[in-house]
């Protein structure tokens, strides 16, 4: 390794927008930083020959939560995340009748990763996606692949009123949520932010499963399956790219799926 290539890797002189890696508190308003959301560590998407089928649409979907209005509401210390194999922050139990088969979300997210849109940092223990089952597969991580992340959940803060009322955090957090996604189009075109961040050859086919959802019913309510994660009547919001995202007001929980990993509708 050259001493340039080591400074570029080791010291970030080749990020983007700054020249040295950023600290957490410069990332996510979960550590105590005021900021807008261009100064975010990743401000463009992942080059898209990456044969990640999700990746640039949850990195996307994930930069939302950088802005001062998303990032005051959502609670950074109760998150979910779904692999093939883990799920970490908590156990996966036998779906029933509630909304998710989700215990008690309890993974930190903190950052992406300095001058690196591959890896997240984040805290937790990861437990093998076993539904009914807790064992550990490891504990205390602290970075997560975007590109195994099928799934992300995050709780919404509580508010001193009612979950009913027009100003709880919950109906705040799903406007500004409705919100961005009409300013990424998603809600008019279900197709075109598919198509338009599509990361591999195959990953446009959930364009299909993007329009069924945002025209099959009037309720805007879901029931599917993504992979041992089950969703029952969850409201669908719209979609970030390939990235569904979905709600429940019961749990004041959020859910950021992605549409290719989307295996049964009910």
């Amino acid at each position: 390794m050259s001493p340039k290539q080591y400074m570029e890797h080791y010291h970030c002189t080749s990020c983007q927008k700054n020249e040295r890696p950023l600290s957490a508190e410069e990332v996510f308003p979960s550590c105590s930083c005021a900021m807008e959301e261009d100064d975010v560590v990743c401000p463009s998407l992942p080059d898209v020959s990456n044969p990640c089928c999700c990746k640039s649409s949850m990195v996307e979907a994930l930069r939302l939560l950088c802005g001062n209005t998303l990032g005051s509401l959502v609670n950074f210390n109760a998150f979910f995340f779904l692999t093939d194999a883990l799920a970490v922050g908590s156990p996966l139990s036998v779906p029933g009748s509630d909304t998710d088969n989700i215990t008690t979300p309890y993974a930190g997210l903190r950052r992406f990763s300095p001058c690196n849109c591959d890896l997240l940092d984040v805290t937790g223990t990861a437990y093998f996606a076993l539904p009914g089952t807790a064992a550990v597969a490891m504990e205390d991580i602290s970075q997560l692949s975007l590109c195994a992340i099928k799934a992300v959940a995050f709780q919404i803060t509580e508010a001193e009123c009612p979950r009913d009322c027009d100003d709880s955090n919950f109906h705040r957090a799903v406007r500004a949520l409705r919100r961005a996604i009409q300013a990424e189009g998603g809600s008019t075109n279900p197709c075109a932010p598919c198509q338009a961040h599509c990361d591999c050859d195959d990953c446009c086919c959930a364009a299909g499963l993007l329009t069924e959802l945002s025209t099959r019913n009037l309720s805007r309510l879901a029931t599917l399956t993504v992979g041992p994660m089950v969703l029952q009547n969850v409201s669908v919001l719209g979609s970030i790219g390939s990235v569904l995202v979905l709600a429940d007001e019961a749990l004041s929980r959020v859910y950021l799926v992605c549409a290719n990993a989307v295996e049964a509708l009910g």
